[in-house]
């Protein structure tokens, strides 16, 4: 069921920055084809150049990110940032799996839920919606700064939350949903085709 509401959380994103350049005004119909474009062409990328990513893309990074759609407004992202060589050497050193991927990524980014900020109740796990378009957001911006990226699953999987939350010490109050890896690209990949008709119900009242 999460899974179900991440895609679909995804797809609103990407429906609303489309629609979004879509009416920008003067020159929309070249805004558009850009913001499409990048929509588009974005892949995963999980091999980097080994240089920094500079600070001023990071914080446009973060900036992206809280720009997402949120119910009621209530904002429950929270992002631990790893932008430092010996500290993403100390943080992959402590990985089972995939150290070696991690530790040659530039930047590291875990986007977690805020328990403090979230709904009560049965809207508790919009939450997961909420952090997943700024997620997005976030894959969308990089692509867009040259940069590449790859989104990494951790919540809800009680194993993956328990070892990222222990080994960067985070508080009580944060629930690692994911952590997207950054830098410059040192691989290519052709973006899929993923358009499907069949997916799709033109839905009329009877």
């Amino acid at each position: 069921m999460r899974l179900f509401l991440h895609s679909i959380s995804c797809a609103v994103v990407l429906l609303a920055l489309a629609a979004q350049s879509a009416f920008a005004g003067d020159g929309s119909s070249k805004d558009s084809a850009a913001v499409m474009n990048n929509i588009l062409t974005r892949t995963s990328i999980r091999r980097f150049e080994q240089r920094p990513v500079e600070q001023y893309k990071v914080m446009a990074l973060l900036r992206a990110g809280m720009a997402a759609p949120t119910a009621r407004d209530r904002r429950p992202w929270h992002f631990v940032v790893l932008n430092d060589t010996a500290d993403i050497h100390a943080y992959a050193s402590t990985m089972r799996h995939h150290a070696e991927m991690f530790a040659q990524s530039p930047l590291i980014i875990y986007a977690c839920g805020d328990t403090t900020r979230m709904m009560q109740g049965q809207g508790r796990d919009f939450w997961v919606q909420d952090v997943s378009c700024a997620s997005e957001n976030i894959l969308l911006a990089a692509h867009a700064m040259g940069l590449g990226a790859v989104w990494t699953s951790v919540y809800p999987e009680a194993r993956k939350v328990k070892g990222v939350s222990e080994a960067l010490h985070l508080p009580g109050n944060l629930v690692p949903l994911n952590c997207i890896l950054i830098g410059y690209p040192a691989e290519t990949h052709d973006p899929l085709d993923k358009w499907d008709e069949e997916k799709i119900t033109w839905w009329k009242a009877k």
